[in-house]
């Protein structure tokens, strides 16, 4: 296939500005004009050159030229030029231009150190300090944690507590672990199994974003821990937080309040005993259905769990709510104890107070009598109160709480107890005169049962005194009722030896009047419940056997 080309097509000049076409060439052929023998020896005697153009050729492109010099050859000076010479670059065709610049700079390596400067040299024993310092200081920025190491899964699991379940599992503690239980503002609670098919649940606290953050005020002016100085580093706080409720636990269990038992306890894992059934997790007391006679013995159960915890277990829970109960097997179970404090701690009464509140509106949502919130908490702080005459002393607070009172007057003196400051020893009275004064006249100091004395301070108290009133009251009838007796039997003795000619209708009225007061006694010693029967009862009616 023949192919046609126009003229020019390749070319972009015409041919007649070529220098063959205008015939512009001089000089004549070298083989025309010399013999062999005088070329030859020319040519071998030729030898090569630098130009400017190539010296040119040999600068660096990276270094800055400044233009307004130049160079005067004749002079070998610089001189400086008026204008700003325009910067000419012409394509080099050198072969190095094409060389990796790592291997054009090779020829420089010998004279190139890039280690330590190690400086002149120095006597041996600075120098070995010196080599001292310097790994020392290379040790200390070698990072040897990373943020990978503290990274957590649903905020407690990281690193460390991943080794230590390992552990746990290559002892025979663990056998698995099912699943989350519940989740809290300081902790998760997962279910677990032992190896012996134990239902077991493990507390893992809270590292990387703590929202309980106010730990410092439970653990300051603790004897307990005492010896622990920093708590800025929330991992530290975190760890203490466990030893804490490991030790409440203890002492609950020691003083027989219901709560789970502690089993072991390490960094911040906390394993315990599992409370439900069939692997379901028993409800806590917010959540669980209750009838109203089922409401007022839980109340009363759990006001003698609050009890036991401030004089048995020495305890005040300072977290006490609803939400911190749990509702199993017909009775209440304490739980969430690692912010108990010891009652004599400087905020315990503060901390009681608050509970005492937090119970009180609680059962007061299904319509129980309960008791006035300043009387609960003489109830607590009582000393003479003790488990023989205690339910004696709730049989009358409680027929107290079912009479019908002021709703306003109730809620203004609580409103004032809540706020009113309560001393937690005598050294801490401030107006003392004033409060003696207050006693003798008859008025109620707010911490008269702190001080284990009778209300006007007289001498120490033996019994509560509402128990000692009603003793009194119940002394006084039956004196009164055996006054009564005596002087209708004295008045017949008279009439028969005085008047011994009375109608047989005057001692049937006197036979009557005795024999009413006798039925009246007798009525009254049938109302009355014996004490065992009573003990019995109670016991049956929180579930007992």
């Amino acid at each position: 296939m023949s192919e046609k080309f126009e003229d020019g097509q390749f070319s972009d000049v015409e041919e007649d500005t070529l220098p063959w076409a205008q015939n512009e060439f001089k000089g004549k052929p070298l083989s025309n004009g010399y013999p062999k023998e005088q070329l030859e020896t020319e040519v071998a005697n030729l030898h090569i050159t630098d130009s400017k153009e190539n010296n040119r050729d040999n600068i660096d492109d990276d270094y800055y030229c400044n233009n307004d010099y130049d160079l005067d050859e004749k002079k070998n000076t610089v001189i400086k030029t008026s204008s700003q010479r325009s910067n000419t670059q012409i394509e080099s065709t050198k072969v190095t231009n094409y060389q990796p610049k790592h291997k054009l700079l090779s020829r420089y390596a010998n004279k190139i150190n890039l280690e330590k400067y190690a400086g002149s040299s120095l006597p041996s024993h600075v120098a070995n300090v010196l080599i001292e310092s310097d790994k020392r200081f290379d040790k200390d920025r070698i990072r040897m944690k990373d943020k990978s190491d503290h990274a957590t899964i649903e905020n407690v699991l990281d690193s460390r507590i991943k080794n230590k379940l390992h552990k746990l599992f290559e002892k025979g503690i663990l056998a698995e672990i099912n699943g989350c239980i519940s989740t809290g503002k300081e902790a998760n609670v997962y279910y677990a199994k032992s190896k012996n098919k134990d239902e077991i649940a493990i507390k893992i606290y809270r590292t990387s974003i703590l929202t309980f953050r106010n730990r410092e005020k439970y653990i300051r002016g603790e004897y307990r821990f005492d010896h622990v100085h920093s708590l800025s580093n929330p991992r530290k706080m975190v760890k203490v937080w466990a030893e804490k409720e490991f030790s409440n636990l203890k002492r609950l269990e020691q003083g027989g309040v219901r709560a789970p038992r502690p089993i072991l306890s390490g960094g911040h894992l906390l394993l315990m005993e599992f409370l439900g059934s069939d692997g379901w997790a028993a409800p806590k007391l917010k959540d669980a259905v209750l009838t109203d006679s089922k409401s007022r013995t839980l109340y009363r159960e759990c006001i003698e769990i609050m009890w036991k915890m401030y004089n048995k277990c020495r305890l005040v829970h300072a977290d006490l709510s609803e939400y911190n109960m749990l509702y199993h097997d017909g009775s209440i179970v304490v739980i969430d104890v690692s912010q108990a404090v010891d009652r004599d701690h400087c905020n315990a009464m503060e901390f009681l107070r608050n509970d005492c509140s937090n119970i009180t509106a609680f059962f007061k949502k299904y319509d129980v009598g309960v008791m006035s919130l300043q009387a609960l908490f003489d109830f607590i702080t009582d000393p003479t109160i003790n488990e023989n005459n205690m339910d004696e002393y709730l049989d009358i607070r409680m027929q107290e709480g079912n009479e019908e009172k002021d709703p306003q007057q109730q809620e203004i003196e609580e409103a004032v107890f809540k706020k009113a400051y309560i001393p937690q020893r005598l050294t801490q009275v401030i107006n003392v005169e004033r409060d003696i004064n207050l006693a003798k006249s008859g008025k109620d100091l707010i911490y008269k049962t702190l001080i284990g004395l009778k209300a006007d301070l007289s001498k120490p108290a033996e019994k509560p005194e509402i128990l000692a009133n009603k003793h009194k009251a119940d002394s006084k009838s039956m004196k009164e009722g055996s006054d009564i007796c005596t002087s209708s039997e004295e008045s017949g003795d008279s009439d028969s030896e005085n008047e011994s000619e009375t109608d047989s209708e005057d001692n049937k009225i006197k036979f009557t009047r005795k024999k009413a007061i006798k039925e009246q006694q007798a009525e009254k010693r049938k109302i009355k419940i014996k004490k065992h029967v009573k003990k019995r009862k109670i016991k049956v009616s929180r579930g007992g056997k």
